[in-house]
């Protein structure tokens, strides 16, 4: 019984596993069912319906996926219908699908719901061309999709009010899962024999941190849309304090105090490396076990191990430091010892068992300050389309290539050898994505996929000749679509392929439409590929300046903000938490733009090499930001004040105003930083601030040789 109620639990806590039984549900209802009740010629319309409104969801709370299926609703039936009414008139026919799609795409400026809402009502307008002309009346076709919409929204809320935070539940646990990789991978750096690939883990590491950085903006959005309901109630400021603790330990966990290649040359005949990588792998495994103690809604409870760990880790730094009295760069491994410390107690301080009813939510109405990038009226309607409409925005010129795709895909339908025409433009759809990697990614794993589902679905058609067995395969295709599309794209177009052609087979059109969609498919592919590389192609390489220099600003934001409260004292507002964010942000576009170098056309190899040396040493200079930042407190040594000034605008005027380093003032900075270090007692937070100083200043000449060199390779 007990192996039950596990299995169960478990099942109620995976958010998957829930979504398909949910989609299970959805897709038996539009073909079993529907089929049963002898409604047979509903089935096509109204499982495209149904599967056009779930590629629409979105983590919502209750009222706004309400009026998300309103709008839903109304824009499948009225872009349905002006099809159907522009059907014989070919010309405005292009014209309008080519502007709508556009003018759809535009729409994703205003958030991520409503460029998905786009996205369902685009594909219902290439569904809508699948039945042109079948029925005699313009409404039947348009209100079968509504009705599929409609079922799949009934199926949504349900499955919503049984479970209303679990999305939320596993965005928050996923952060920790990633911030533990983000530990284990740190730990390497600790490995004495990974002394020859310090810039390789650097590298990943930035990969790994980039990982972080995306499951926290995904739970900020999930939160944020809980906490703007009207009522902000007791369990909603729990998730934003377990958001916030996530902020903050992933502040603790980038933060880097030292150069890894100095400790191994050391400390490698020494315990204290290994006793800093065991205490990193155990945080890790902290971090795990707090993000399945979250999924599954069990209390924490913090390790004995870990507390004995950096005890003995503590005693063996005392230890060394009275052997070696005279070696300072032991205080570099102090830094790293206090770090580990902070992270270890904000662990033991957790206290899931809490009675959440003793923490009143008008005590945290300081913590509902997140960033909202909702549409906040008229004007900011306006506002944020118009920053769209220019070449130089991606949005736009995806949007242009999108109506252009169509527009040559729909005239090439046309043509007496394009049977069922309109799987060009849905394969047109699917490959031609915002960038040109993406693109290149999805064209063959659409391709490799369509091909896959075509030769199996062959045999499926001659083997399983009965109606009921195939709607059968089709319901598990669909449910196995939707949980591999996701993960595993090629998979998943395989299960959309068997899906559509079996219920095609339902018009007795199996067989017949199995060549047309090989040929369509690859004519699709084409014409999206021929889009992305001559309709403003936004290869990488042409933008490595603009990537670099908000980079670049970001981090310095950042640093300025973080120098700010050592003069006024430490502060956790919201300019602070957002500009945080935006550095990590910028750090991921760098990092993306980066790994896909190699990837497009004619790559320079140098330019490569040079790229991802330059993401290493601008991570680390982010990651010594952090530092400062998580140990940010008021501090009244006037020279210390100073000197941060100091380095702010030197790292100013050369990342951003591209003045050449003034090496004298940088040796003198230097020499003023050591004078101050010798200069009395270095209390543990002065030394924490001298160290990362020396840091930022040490790093910035490499920054700027590998910056003027990508921008001297660039192709402009």
């Amino acid at each position: 019984m007990k192996n039950f109620a596990l299995i169960f639990n478990r099942f109620r806590s995976n958010s998957i596993l829930l979504y398909c039984l949910q989609i299970l549900i959805v897709l038996c209802g539009t073909t079993l069912v529907l089929h049963h009740l002898g409604l047979g010629q509903f089935i096509v319309p109204v499982t495209l319906g149904a599967i056009a409104a779930a590629l629409t969801d979105f983590d919502d709370r209750l009222s706004i996926r309400l009026r998300n299926l309103l709008y839903v609703c109304i824009l499948f039936f009225s872009v349905s219908t002006i099809l159907e009414f522009l059907a014989p008139y070919k010309f405005w026919f292009i014209v309008y699908l080519s502007v709508s799609s556009a003018a759809l795409i535009l729409m994703g400026a205003l958030g991520q719901r409503y460029a998905t809402i786009s996205f369902g009502t685009i594909l219902l307008s290439i569904y809508t061309m699948f039945g042109l002309g079948e029925y005699p009346h313009w409404y039947q076709q348009p209100s079968y999709f509504v009705l599929g919409a409609l079922w799949y929204g009934l199926t949504s809320i349900v499955f919503f009010i049984i479970r209303p935070t679990l999305p939320l539940q596993e965005k928050i646990s996923a952060i920790f899962k990633d911030i533990s990789v983000l530990l284990h991978t740190k730990a390497r750096l600790f490995d004495p024999d990974n002394i020859d690939n310090v810039e390789s883990l650097l590298f990943e590491l930035s990969q790994k941190n980039t990982q972080v950085v995306n499951s926290l903006n995904q739970a900020k959005n999930s939160l944020l849309t809980r906490l703007k309901a009207s009522r902000v109630n007791n369990t909603s400021i729990y998730w934003l304090n377990l958001y916030y603790f996530a902020q903050d330990m992933h502040e603790q966990v980038t933060s880097n105090y030292l150069h890894y290649e100095k400790i191994h040359q050391n400390f490698s005949r020494s315990d204290l490396i290994f006793r800093i990588q065991k205490n990193m792998h155990l945080q890790a495994v902290a971090c795990r076990n707090l993000s399945q103690a979250i999924l599954h809604h069990q209390v924490y409870q913090p390790s004995l191990e870990a507390t004995a760990a950096l005890k003995n880790l503590e005693d063996s730094m005392q230890d060394w430091v009275q052997q070696h009295p005279d070696n300072i760069e032991v205080k570099n491994l102090e830094l790293i010892l206090n770090n580990l410390k902070s992270v270890h107690e904000q662990f033991a301080q957790l206290q899931f068992s809490q009675n959440l009813e003793h923490h009143a939510a008008e005590q945290h109405q300081d913590h509902l300050n997140l960033l909202d990038d909702d549409i906040q009226g008229a004007q900011d309607f306006i506002l944020k389309i118009k920053q769209q409409l220019s070449p130089q925005s991606a949005l736009f010129r995806h949007a242009v290539r999108l109506a252009v795709v169509f527009a040559i895909g729909y005239a090439i339908s046309l043509l007496p050898f394009a049977q069922n025409g309109y799987w060009i433009l849905l394969t047109s759809l699917f490959v031609c994505q915002i960038t040109y990697f993406a693109t290149k990614s999805r064209l063959k794993l659409r391709t490799i996929g369509t091909l896959l589902g075509v030769l199996l679905g062959v045999p499926i058609l001659y083997f399983v000749p009965s109606v009921e067995g195939q709607l059968i395969i089709t319901v598990i295709c669909g449910v196995y679509f939707f949980y591999l599309r996701q993960k595993k794209y090629a998979l998943a177009t395989v299960m959309a392929t068997l899906m559509v052609l079996l219920i095609f087979n339902l018009k007795g059109a199996g067989f017949s439409i199995i060549v047309p969609r090989i040929m369509d498919t690859l004519i699709g592919c084409a014409i999206a590929w021929l889009a992305v590389n001559f309709i403003w192609p936004d290869w990488n390489f042409r933008n490595i300046s603009n990537n670099i220099k908000k980079s670049s600003q970001a981090t310095l934001q950042y640093l300025h903000l973080v120098i700010q409260q050592y003069h006024d004292g430490r502060e956790q507002n919201l300019a602070y938490r957002t500009t945080r964010r935006a550095a990590h942000n910028a750090q991921i576009e760098l990092s993306n733009m980066i790994s896909s170098l190699s990837t497009e056309p004619q790559p320079n190899q140098e330019l490569i090499q040079h790229a991802f040396r330059y993401l290493v040493y601008s991570h680390s200079q982010l990651s010594y930001v952090s530092a400062l930042g998580h140990q940010r407190e008021k501090i009244e040594d006037p020279k210390a004040l100073e000197l941060l000034n100091r380095i702010e605008n030197l790292l100013n005027q050369t990342l951003l105003q591209q003045v050449p380093i003034p090496e004298h003032y940088l040796d003198h900075l230097l020499q003023d930083i050591e004078h101050l270090h010798q200069q009395k007692q270095v209390s543990s937070k002065h030394q924490l601030l001298l160290k990362q100083m020396t840091l930022l200043l040490e790093t910035l000449p490499e920054l700027v040789v590998l910056k003027n060199k990508l921008l001297e390779l660039e192709i402009k």
